[in-house]
């Protein structure tokens, strides 16, 4: 039997839990079991229990955009760390875990960047962008507007998550992440500053609250149950 197979009939008798509809008698005798083949080949639970999922990220960390991903990470019960390697244009925003975390956050992450995007495109047709005469005010008004967008998509993101986060598990997953990336250096993101441009941060806001997260979830995956119906 491979270790891939070992690892999923593991996390197979984790889940065999009296929550799940077990019996007494029968969780403990899987939990028994999980941890004799734990013990037999030399694997911890982190190991069996944690994954990760990664998508494509052209900003590398260095966007307002992408103070957004912390609070996806948080949200799922993932910790986040980007992968940049020499020679590569962008970079891997990859999610650490338990399952099924790390791959909605990933999926999440590729929903809300594209939102973010035509929202922006959408912003720049508009007359608050348009009234801006000089090509740098025109970048902070996006920049402000991605602001407002992102807060108001964070504060979505934890009204509907909120149930299912769980600090325990944030804190197994930093420390997974620590152990598997202890190499990383950390994304020195520019300090983005006070907005200067209200009615940008508005619309942005407005823009926020237009995402239809459940639809964006649901659209190729089962959603979870925590994701609520849209705004």
């Amino acid at each position: 039997m491979t270790s891939d197979n070992i690892k999923q009939k593991i996390a197979a008798l984790l889940k065999m839990t009296t929550a799940a509809g077990c019996t007494e008698a029968e969780a403990l005798a899987a939990a028994q079991k999980a941890a004799a083949l734990m013990r037999d080949y030399g694997l911890s639970e982190a190991e069996v229990t944690i994954g990760q999922a990664s998508v494509s990220a052209s900003t590398k960390g260095r966007s307002a955009r992408d103070a957004l991903w912390k609070v996806v990470a948080y949200c799922t019960n993932t910790a986040p760390t980007f992968l940049h390697e020499k020679g590569m244009r962008g970079a891997d925003l990859v999610f650490v875990g338990r399952e099924p975390g790390p791959e909605i956050a990933a999926y999440l992450v590729a929903v809300l960047n594209r939102a973010v995007d035509t929202s922006i495109a959408e912003f720049k047709a508009g007359g608050v962008y348009r009234r801006r005469r000089t090509d740098a005010t025109r970048r902070v008004a996006v920049r402000d507007f991605t602001m407002g967008m992102v807060a108001r998509l964070s504060n979505r993101l934890i009204e509907i998550f909120g149930p299912s986060i769980d600090k325990q598990a944030n804190a197994v997953a930093t420390s997974a992440r620590d152990e598997r990336f202890s190499g990383a250096k950390p994304v020195c993101a520019p300090a983005v500053g006070k907005a200067r441009f209200d009615d940008a941060v508005w619309s942005g806001w407005t823009a926020g609250s237009k995402v239809n997260l459940a639809s964006g979830v649901g659209s190729t995956h089962n959603p979870p149950k925590q994701i609520g119906g849209a705004k």
